[in-house]
């Protein structure tokens, strides 16, 4: 008996251009998985501490009073825990203006307005991509709302720092 007929059948039954069909979808089904669910970027590697700075620009004085060494800081919408202020400073808020006499802009102080920089130590579970803390992804310039005793705003992640351990 011969592998193909003489109507294209492999064995008289399968049609070979059936079975190329057929295979390059098992082949593009297998491939499509392995691209969304193959690799697992979320395995952990290692597990440390980071410490992270974040910036929270246009407050008051009430607002920098409120944070203190030492406060768990949360995230705002999971409620997971970030992490421990260690320091906090502040320096006067400061925005950029167009001047229209003269055509160009300037940055000009915000009355009893300060940006505040909070300095937080959390434990880290560190991936090949990311480093989390708490469930949330902390990365430099990464937007998110943080709380904390009696306190509660949205910030950004300035600086990042892995401690050796």
């Amino acid at each position: 008996m011969a592998l193909a007929d003489n109507r294209g059948k492999l064995f008289g039954r399968i049609n070979i251009v059936d079975l190329i069909i057929i295979l390059l979808i098992i082949l593009t089904a297998v491939g499509g998985y392995m691209f969304f669910f193959g690799r697992d970027s979320k395995q952990t590697l290692n597990t440390g501490k980071v410490v992270y700075d974040f910036e929270i620009t246009n407050v008051n004085k009430d607002f920098i009073d409120a944070i203190n060494p030492g406060d768990p800081i949360r995230d705002n919408v999971r409620g997971n825990e970030l992490g421990t202020v260690v320091s906090k400073s502040s320096r006067g808020a400061t925005m950029l203006n167009e001047d229209l006499i003269n055509g160009r802009y300037i940055i000009a102080e915000v009355p009893d307005a300060y940006d505040v920089v909070i300095t937080i130590e959390g434990n880290a579970n560190i991936t090949p991509a990311n480093i989390i803390v708490g469930g949330a992804e902390i990365k430099v310039g990464k937007k998110f709302s943080i709380k904390g005793k009696g306190y509660a705003n949205q910030g950004f992640v300035t600086k990042m720092t892995l401690v050796e351990q």
